[in-house]
Order: C-alpha cells, then structure tokens, then sequence
C-alpha cells in the first residue's frame, strides 16, 4: 500500500515508527528495542552505549526511506525481526560453547560498571566530601572517581583490541609420534 510521502518522512524521524507505518511492525519493533536498549544499559551502566542508539537512529531513519522507495519500485521485502536470537539455534549454541569466556567476561565488565556505579562511587563521593569542597584537591579527586569506568572499559577494549590483532592464542602444533622402526630410524 502507497503511503503519504510526507507522513512516511515525519515517522523516519521516530525510530521504527516509520516502518512500522508503512506495515513492518516486526521491523519496526525491532528498530525501537536497538534504540531504547543502549539508552537503557548506558544510563544504568555505561554512559558510553548510549551512542549505539545513534547507530541505531540514523540506520532506522534511512532504512525507513529505502523501504519506502522499495515499495514504490515494488520490490515489497517480507516483514522480519532484524535480530533472531533463538535460544535453541545451532549457531548460538556454537557461540555460548566457543565464546563463553568472552561473554563472560562482557557479563562481569557490565556488572563490574553497574556495582561501581551504583555502590562505590556514591560512597567515594560521601569520603570526598569530607575533605571539603573548598579544598583544591576535592575537583581532582571527583574527576577521577567519575572517570574510573570509562578508564577501565577502555583497557579491556585496548587489550581485546591487542588480542585479536596478535591472532588470539597460538596453540602449538602437535606431532604425533609414531615410534621408531626396527633400524632406530624414526617413520
């Protein structure tokens, strides 16, 4: 169905509702949850993945035009969640058995941030206070208790980063030894 070209641009702007208005309310929904989610964690956890909602904004505001033009060259795509997370699919199998201490240690990072920002830094900033606000130190000190998360997210970014360049770890190769012949010379 031809949608108002005005219409289908004022929806582009909202995340999803622009799909949604053209009758992709799979894709539409999933756009919203790529949008809403990181602003969620970053705002719980990490200020730093609210970024990914901008990703998510701009994708969702052109793929919202493109599907419009698609389906005025009727070349109507079949409306489908862009993000499958099946639980019982192989390849997430394969990827919590191959990559589970990689995850893992995602999961502890998200929950290291979220301790430290909800229990340790409202504590350092009561310790702080003490010392008075007058006092040239209290800026300095705040600004390095703020600046702890983001400082330790981007260690483990650098050394992942350095990981991954190096190839991960080398295993050795492993030769099997087959014995010796009669002779003493190795087969």
């Amino acid at each position: 169905m031809k949608r108002n070209k005005l219409w289908t641009l004022f929806f582009s702007l909202i995340p999803g509702a622009g799909q949604m208005y053209q009758g992709y309310m799979k894709r539409g929904l999933s756009l919203v949850l790529l949008f809403v989610i990181p602003i969620m964690v970053g705002a719980a956890f990490m200020p730093v993945l609210t970024a990914l909602a901008a990703v998510a904004y701009m994708y969702s505001f052109f793929d919202s035009l493109n599907l419009r033009g698609m389906i005025l060259d009727g070349i109507e795509p079949e409306d489908d969640y862009l993000v499958h997370l099946n639980l019982m699919d192989d390849d997430f199998k394969k990827l919590l058995t191959e990559k589970n201490q990689l995850i893992g240690w995602g999961f502890v990072l998200l929950g290291g941030c979220g301790l430290y920002k909800s229990f340790v830094e409202p504590i350092l900033y009561s310790l702080v206070s003490l010392i008075g606000y007058e006092n040239p130190l209290h800026d300095a000190i705040r600004n390095i208790i703020y600046s702890v998360p983001g400082l330790a997210i981007g260690i483990v970014f650098v050394a992942v980063g350095l990981w991954l360049v190096r190839g991960g770890k080398k295993e050795d190769e492993f030769v099997e030894y087959k014995g010796e012949d009669h002779d003493g010379t190795e087969r």
